[in-house]
């Protein structure tokens, strides 16, 4: 602030005796006041015009006074000031050695619990404080202590500054209250796995959303794909007052449907969320169309950009040949878009084009399509006549919705869920294991009737906790009582625990009151443990991580990738799930070397970092599908959170992570050949959001790889015989599953059950995400689209059917 007051000084001193010096040749005489007059009146931009210089030589000086001006004052800057007890690794060092960096950041060696050091820090003066976890930690109970008494430590010293924490355990946070904002790891982390398994790539968009990119990545490929994912990985969420903006204002008085599809036709922004003015309000996400839009309300919407600087920024990037040719088309709407003000029409606005919420009398108006009847037997199937309704021993009888009951695990949200009416024994809930009230060792004796999810948790450390709490955030989304009850799946939870140890009764004591979650011990590097837990009848095995054996982040997750390459190879119909220490080891997730189209990704990521891409890695293909995640990413949402403090809420309400009161609910539906007739996400948008006020927020698209000889980067001229390497990856792929079939024999299982092919075209099928896609997007066969459905669909669709 002195620097800052000094050179402000200096300048307007320096500017107002040059002034006074120059002006004597010209025409107007200044003298030395009038010339300070005019260099404030010049500096703050108010520019009067009752002063100005006349010769050519002053208005030269002015010229070169206001760019030193601009370059010397920042607008708005801040200092990062780093405080820490630990020395900085050289690869910081050199950060902060760079000119961006070096002005910017400040590290201060020393203790939070010191008051010298926090005065150093100047922390009373700070406008925020940010607490992150130490990563690669053993302990993370532990971590956690250590970050609540920092936490107290920095209340204690400066109680008015915000603090922005970053903890391991949900329960933490109970010690944390007073905090801006708190991000449990496990929290997030087990909700985004979880949610993978019925959202295929959630992880992905969410992770996309939380940094900022503007959509420059990719942009530079040959390849459509890169283009069009990178583009739209630029969307963020934004918010603003709906009196307060140019796109939302001619809105109000509106259902937030019909205002959500129709500034994405026009402006191509989604219109996702809003909260009531109000202290006692909350944020809902899609709340149909009972909600009516008004003055001041908040509205939290998905964008490239700001709204204010929509056409500003299509503009520059049409410039730069650097957008799609669908943008031309929408800066001329926004040229042309007409600015309403809601008070020239007394504060409400009709409009005979606007649909109204579904109602028993308006069924007949309906416009007969046939997207609409195929999405309604999707959305709705649980209402239409079930065969395994009609049966004695159906699931939905033994089920009811309610909240858990979680007197072990403190710091979770209550969440209503499908609950067992009746709390099975803890024997029972052991897979492999017969008991008195079950008479079955296998995953097959069970009769499930849809595909498992083995959940495989790396617990064989003794400062684990045996069960973790974050593992009831996986369950939560997928037993949330919005899903349909016939769909849910079996979990069989897959702890690598010592030969003496066993879950806590605390964990038996949660999961013992939900339906189909099993248990037992094993690790993933044991086949045998493997076909015991059923992975023949999973669909997706989900790999996480407690806690490392090493310092060193790149190598801890060997375990997890070579673990995960031989069950790839034994058993390729199963989808793998998997969390990494380190981003940058996503690379070696389902590795194969013959995969010429995989390698050149590595080319392509080298390029983007090379043009300051921070995130680069996001073309590798096991992060593009959403197959592989890294608690690494989550830094970011702490910062901003700083920016936006709405982004957290929003994100827990998607994950299903938090609940509130007449809130839509986060899931998904599949392109069939029926539905190709709607032709493009706009389309699909403008149905959605009419007949039962949904709103599509992204696409899941699975595509065929390019040819490696049109794709953006040439393979290097090599003597290499990527042919003989072929042959002998195939024989050891052949000799792995050979392998698999002789322990089904050995453990007096049928083979029939295994199955060795993959799902698709192995190599040569890719996946990415498409954040708030263009109304001009084509639809393709096997999308999957992300829906927010609004609260209480069901009842008004029911009467439709």
């Amino acid at each position: 602030m002195i620097v800052l007051f000094s050179t402000l000084i200096c300048l307007v001193f320096t500017g107002a005796c040059g002034m006074e010096h120059l002006q004597r040749a010209g025409t107007r005489k200044f003298d030395l006041f009038t010339s300070f007059y005019f260099v404030m009146v010049t500096f703050s931009t108010v520019g009067y015009g009752d002063w100005y210089p006349d010769w050519w030589l002053s208005q030269l000086y002015v010229v070169i006074l206001i760019c030193v001006a601009f370059i010397v004052l920042p607008s708005k800057s801040y200092l990062i000031v780093i405080i820490s007890p630990s020395e900085l690794d050289n690869k910081m060092k050199i950060l902060l050695k760079t000119p961006l960096w070096a002005s910017r950041v400040l590290y201060v060696h020393g203790f939070v619990f010191k008051e010298l050091d926090l005065e150093r820090a100047r922390m009373s003066m700070a406008k925020a404080c940010f607490i992150l976890n130490s990563r690669h930690v053993i302990k993370k109970n532990d971590s956690d202590r250590h970050t609540i008494l920092r936490s107290w430590a920095i209340k204690d010293y400066a109680p008015h500054v915000p603090q922005y924490i970053q903890v391991y355990r949900p329960e933490t946070q109970l010690h944390l209250e007073y905090a801006k904002v708190v991000i449990c790891e496990d929290e997030f982390k087990y909700s985004m796995l979880g949610n993978n398994c019925i959202l295929p790539g959630i992880s992905t968009f969410v992770a996309l959303m939380m940094h900022t990119s503007y959509g420059e990545e990719g942009q530079k490929s040959n390849e459509e794909w890169h283009r069009i994912y990178g583009f739209h990985s630029g969307n963020e969420i934004y918010d603003v007052v709906a009196r307060d903006s140019e796109v939302f204002e001619q809105f109000i008085g509106k259902t937030f449907p019909f205002a959500s599809f129709q500034v994405h036709k026009s402006h191509g922004i989604c219109l996702l969320g809003a909260k009531r003015h109000g202290l006692d309000s909350q944020i809902v996400l899609n709340p149909g169309h009972g909600f009516i839009i008004e003055p001041y309300d908040y509205l939290y919407y998905m964008a490239i950009t700001r709204e204010e600087n929509m056409q500003k920024f299509l503009k520059k990037r049409m410039e730069k040949d650097e957008s799609p040719a669908i943008m031309e088309e929408y800066v001329q709407i926004l040229d042309k878009s007409p600015r309403k003000n809601w008070l020239k029409q007394n504060g409400h606005i009709k409009s005979e084009q606007e649909p109204l919420a579904i109602t028993e009398n308006s069924v007949e108006n309906i416009p007969k399509d046939p997207f609409i009847t195929v999405y309604q037997d999707e959305k709705f199937k649980e209402n239409l006549f079930c065969k395994e309704c009609n049966s004695q021993d159906c699931i939905i009888k033994t089920l009811e919705k309610k909240v858990p009951q979680l007197s072990g695990y403190l710091g979770t949200t209550p969440i209503s869920c499908y609950m067992l009416k009746e709390k099975i024994p803890y024997c029972c809930l052991h897979i492999s294991k017969k008991c008195e009230h079950y008479n079955f060792s296998s995953a097959k004796e069970y009769g499930w009737k849809n595909p498992a999810i083995i959940v495989a948790v790396d617990q064989n450390n003794i400062n684990v906790r045996r069960g973790s709490p974050g593992i009831f955030n996986l369950i939560i989304p997928l037993r949330a009582h919005l899903r349909d009850v016939h769909e849910l799946r079996p979990i069989v939870c897959f702890f690598d625990l010592t030969e003496d140890d066993e879950p806590s009764t605390a964990f038996l004591d949660v999961i013992a009151n939900f339906p189909l979650i099993y248990w037992m011990k094993g690790r993933i590097s044991s086949i045998d443990d493997l076909l015991r837990a059923g992975i023949c009848f999973a669909e997706h095995l989900v790999i996480a991580k407690e806690a490392t054996n090493t310092l060193n982040e790149y190598l801890a997750d060997c375990d997890t990738v070579i673990g995960a390459q031989r069950i790839h190879r034994m058993f390729p119909k199963v989808k793998i799930i998997a969390e990494i220490s380190h981003f940058s080891n996503m690379r070696f997730m389902e590795f194969n070397p013959d995969d010429d189209y995989a390698l050149q990704q590595s080319k392509f990521e080298k390029e983007e970092k090379d043009d300051g891409s921070n995130l680069h890695f996001m073309f590798r293909l096991p992060f593009a599908r959403g197959s592989v995640f890294s608690a690494n990413l989550m830094d970011r949402l702490l910062c901003q959170a700083y920016v936006k403090p709405y982004l957290v809420n929003i994100l827990k309400l998607l994950l299903g992570i938090e609940q509130a009161q007449n809130t839509g609910f986060f899931s998904s539906y599949v392109i069939t050949k029926e539905d190709m007739e709607v032709k493009t996400f706009g389309r699909l948008y403008e149905q959605l959001s009419f007949l039962a006020g949904d709103i599509p927020i992204g696409i899941y698209r699975t595509q065929k790889c390019p040819n490696v000889e049109t794709s953006s980067i040439d393979m290097e001229d090599s003597n290499y015989n990527y042919q003989s390497t072929s042959e002998s990856s195939q024989r050891a792929k052949e000799a792995m599953q050979e392998l698999a079939k002789k322990r089904l024999t050995d453990l007096d299982m049928s083979l029939d059950d295994y199955d060795s092919k993959p799902t698709s075209d192995e190599g040569n099928m890719l996946s990415y995400v498409i954040i708030n896609p263009w109304p001009e997007i084509e639809l393709e066969l096997g999308d999957i689209i992300y829906v927010v459905r609004a609260p209480n669909g069901k009842s008004k669709m029911k009467r439709m059917i």
